[in-house]
């Protein structure tokens, strides 16, 4: 379907769907049962049997306002529709929110997050992300150890642009906020269990326990499993890092890749002291996981390559798998074990009512992860069999062809059982702990809304990356070798020691009972520290070993002009700025990226409130952007240039009948460079992002009849998520003669992925709940590559196909 079509369908449907019935926006205010000072823009409470579109409420700014009255780019999900469209974790998102892209990037702890366009993803401990992900309005520093797993989410705000002001850390791309609910003081469990194909279980449990004095208490448990959906050829087979590396010792291979087993839990407890209410929140997730399987498309013809190639072709002589495919193979041979990582986090929010007009709010909080070694087949080349000797012979001038011949094919020199050679090899570990602290004061009168505060954070990140370039393994163990130095293998151990210090202040002036100006600033110092204790040279690093320091300095700010002729329109102009700090990474320094964004916006609701379309275009000035390449095998990371991106953004929805819910999103993000310096060379002209598609869509249906019997209704849904193709290089591939090889299977194309669900729900059972439903995720198979790198070889890795299942649900 071409795109020009999916617009002109989304302007008669809807974005976000919310419950056909709409009897509430299961969206409950961060301190609801308290006094603080209420937004202007707040929305009223739904009337009984209102059968509109349910209002939510939603924190962009801070503040609770309504989604519809607050001049900011943001979708809102619930509860409920978490559950319904079975977001199990952060990398669900994709696709509910126009111009958000997730892609995993291998391993379920790191994956690629794009907002309009600008993609966060470095799972080095030196780089900030682009993208904000915040829980209860507390940043999470890295971007290993963001995707994890809760049972319990209230809501997820997804902000659209640079977060420069009111967010704790500044953001070129956008935010991510999950907002669990407050305990409610009084009996209630609610739980659901699922089973489905690839022996998938998951299941998850809510307890709210009666009050008692001043507190209320909350318990929440998730575990999820499922089984990996590739087997590994070398699977049961064993490498020893410990030369490297002592702390890695031993790695064994994986024997079933994509798996994943997961489990969380969840506390809340919420004290009320007259003025003052504190919530503490402790949220723990262990997940257990292989990484997706990876294969390789075609070597790619540069310098390394020639070296590369050779050793490929003779696989069929010595019993090696090469993974080697234009197309999705059934099973692969990689060089990857289980990797285990361990999230957790403490956070105490004390909210003080100070009168009608202040509130003060002190987010105080800790939070740190482990991501144990593991090693990853990043390459593909794990199944290769080449000995020591035979690539001794390749490298060797002085040699002869006959002579070279001779080594290579004399028995003496084969590879035995447990020798492997890798193009590249890749194991890691790290971990963090960082602290945080928020003090923010909130103004309100009829005239005016003034949120201000002041913010700190801290952490703490060693890390250690084994790297092996065109790396041969005796007896199944790495062991020095006399060409490891001229091809840059070896070990890299490094601290990243980093602080933030923020003012901010944001303003909204009523100047009219439709008209409002909004004005914010922020000031920024990062200070980053990086101490290099060990570097192997294919990091590319220009620094060694050492410690390092670097400072930076930033005002942000933010302007919008808001006019809301009517209560059921809201328009606004908006500009504002957004900064990622700079830093040292892997003894590359770097500088800051900073993007100035323009943008206009419209939020309208029409047809007694059945129909809703938010729509907004932007135009962003982007410099000094982040990136990191690979070219011949080694890191690049630096500062690109210029970029300016361009687009817009459509979410509606519409309730054309009782019963029935139409929603849909289209995005268009499109980002031109105006210079781009990779290793020296301008590539402006030919270079693009990776992973990006320009055009995202989504198209749901969802109906639910009248009651059944019991209270029971019957739930249906449909839902198609779009994006257009998109490439897994940000240059094109050439071989030594300047040609572009291997395009074709660069660029991905654009593919549709479609989930449904029926069952029948909410059921009376003894004054209980009970849901059942039959569900079903790319129910169609789309085979999707959704990650590659050019690492010697073009690589690649696919998406699990189609899942299907049963889940059982139940509420008191």
């Amino acid at each position: 379907m071409r795109i020009s079509t999916i617009a002109l369908a989304l302007a008669g449907v809807s974005g976000m769907a919310t419950a056909a019935h709409a009897q509430s926006t299961d969206v409950e205010p961060l301190v609801s049962d308290t006094k603080a000072p209420v937004s202007k823009t707040t929305p009223p409470a739904e009337p009984d049997g209102y059968t509109g579109l349910a209002d939510i409420v939603v924190t962009a700014q801070r503040r609770e306002e309504s989604l519809q009255k607050v001049p900011v780019a943001v979708t809102a999900i619930s509860s409920e529709q978490i559950d319904q469209l079975r977001v199990t974790n952060v990398k669900n998102l994709a696709g509910v929110a126009p111009s958000l892209q997730i892609n995993n990037q291998g391993l379920s702890s790191n994956s690629t997050i794009i907002v309009r366009g600008i993609a966060s993803g470095t799972s080095n401990n030196a780089v900030d992300p682009k993208v904000g992900i915040y829980i209860d309005g507390v940043y999470v520093g890295r971007t290993v150890g963001s995707i994890f797993d809760l049972a319990d989410i209230q809501r997820v705000e997804v902000l659209r642009g640079p977060q420069g002001t009111l967010f704790g850390r500044n953001a070129t791309s956008g935010a991510i906020s999950l907002v669990s609910a407050p305990p409610k003081g009084e009996w209630g469990l609610k739980a659901t269990a699922s089973y489905g194909n690839y022996d998938q279980l998951r299941g998850k449990a809510v307890l709210d326990l009666p009050a008692f004095g001043p507190f209320t208490v909350k318990l929440a448990y998730l575990h999820d499993e499922i089984e990996g959906d590739y087997t590994n050829l070398i699977g049961g087979q064993t490498i020893d890092l410990s030369f490297r590396a002592p702390s890695f010792g031993t790695q064994k291979f994986a024997k079933k890749l994509g798996r994943r087993n997961v489990d969380g839990g969840q506390v809340a407890v919420r004290g009320i002291f007259g003025d003052v209410t504190a919530d503490y929140r402790f949220d723990y997730t262990d997940a257990r996981a292989t990484g997706r399987p990876v294969q390789a498309f075609g070597v790619i013809p540069d310098q390394s390559g020639q070296l590369l190639q050779p050793i490929i072709s003779l696989q069929p002589l010595f019993g090696g798998i090469t993974n080697q495919s234009p197309t999705r193979l059934d099973q692969v041979a990689n060089a990857t074990s289980e990797e285990r990582t361990v999230t957790q986090g403490h956070s105490l929010t004390l909210t003080a009512i100070g009168s009608d007009h202040l509130t003060v709010k002190s987010i105080t909080a800790f939070r740190k992860f482990k991501q144990y070694p593991n090693i990853f087949d990043l390459a593909a080349t794990g199944g290769l069999r080449f000995s020591a000797a035979q690539f001794g012979a390749f490298l060797d001038p002085t040699l002869t062809n006959e002579q070279r011949q001779a080594i290579l094919f004399n028995p003496a020199n084969a590879p035995g059982m447990n020798d492997y050679f890798f193009s590249l090899l890749t194991a890691r570990s790290t971990k963090q702990k960082q602290f945080s602290q928020e003090l923010q004061f909130q103004l309100s009168d009829d005239a005016y809304e003034l949120t201000g505060g002041l913010f700190y954070f801290h952490e703490r990140s060693p890390a250690t990356d084994v790297l092996g370039i065109l790396e041969p393994i005796i007896g199944g163990t790495v062991v020095p070798l006399p060409f490891d130095a001229a091809f840059g293998s070896g070990t890299t151990r490094t601290l990243a020691i980093n602080d933030s210090m923020a003012g901010y202040a944001q303003g909204t002036l009523h100047l009219t009972d439709t008209l409002d100006i909004t004005a914010g600033l922020r000031g920024t110092i990062d200070d980053r520290e990086l101490q290099i204790d060990e570097i192997a040279g294919g990091q590319g690093g220009v620094l060694g070993v050492g410690t390092y320091k670097v400072s930076y300095k930033k005002l942000t700010y933010t302007g919008i002009v808001t006019w809301r002729p009517n209560t059921d329109s809201t328009l606004y102009a908006k500009i504002s700025t957004g900064y990622v700090s700079g830093g040292i990474l892997s003894g590359i320094p770097y500088k800051p990226e900073t993007l100035t964004a323009y943008e206009i916006g419209a939020k309208t609701t029409m047809l007694n409130n059945r129909l809703r379309v938010n729509a907004a275009a932007f135009y962003s000035d982007y410099k000094d952007l982040q990136t990191q390449n690979f070219i011949n095998g080694r890191q690049f990371f630096d500062n690109a240039g210029k970029a300016t991106i361009k687009g817009f953004e459509v979410e509606a929805e519409f309730i054309p009948v009782d019963g029935l819910t139409l929603s849909g999103n289209v995005g268009y993000a499109d980002l031109n460079y105006d210079t781009f310096i990779l290793n020296g060379v301008e590539v402006a002209d030919f270079a693009r992002t990776t992973y990006n598609s320009d055009w995202t869509g989504r198209l749901a249906a969802q109906y639910d009849s009248p009651e059944v019997f019991a209270g029971a209704h019957l739930q249906a849904r449909i839902e198609g998520r779009y994006r257009s193709g998109y490439f897994l290089t940000s240059t094109p591939l050439r071989n030594l003669a300047g040609q572009e090889v291997l395009e074709d299977l660069n660029k991905q194309p654009g593919f549709w992925l479609v989930d449904a669900r029926a069952g029948l729900v909410d059921f009376d059972l003894g004054g209980s709940k009970v849901s059942i439903s039959a569900f079903g995720q790319n129910i169609f198979d789309k085979q999707v590559v959704s990650f590659g790198a050019p690492v010697l070889s073009l690589i690649g890795s696919y998406e699990r196909g189609r899942l299907y299942g049963v889940e059982v649900g139940y509420a008191f």
